[in-house]
């Protein structure tokens, strides 16, 4: 019998001695094999898992090891934090609108002197 750890394969007398037990690396031969088939079982859920999800999720997934997907069902807020946030985003266009103004201005003026 090979030991399925390291490869080695006792003597008769080895075997004997210990008929559970590597000699050489000492691994346990009936838990090594458990050990062995729970691993193939993890990665076996680890690959449904991945086969499950999204072409999207799936890339994302890769890029950051661990990240699980988030559904966001509800905003819970009531109307004078909505207002609030509403005005603030009202305000933050300002300056996106003044640049986008600027760089329309200056491709005009492009243009005309062509």
């Amino acid at each position: 019998m090979q030991c399925p750890k390291c490869r080695y394969e006792p003597t008769l007398s080895e075997v004997q001695r210990s008929p559970n037990d590597c000699v050489k690396c000492g691994v346990n031969y009936e838990s090594h094999e458990e050990w062995k088939a729970s691993e193939a079982a993890a990665r076996r859920a680890k690959k449904a898992e991945q086969d499950a999800m999204s072409p999207e999720v799936r890339d994302v997934a890769a890029t950051y090891p661990g990240a699980r997907p988030v559904v966001v069902i509800d905003i819970n807020m009531s109307f004078g934090a909505m207002v609030r946030f509403m005005v603030k985003w009202a305000i933050a266009t300002i300056p996106a609108a003044i640049i986008l103004i600027i760089l329309f201005w200056g491709l005009t003026s492009f243009v005309s002197l062509i």
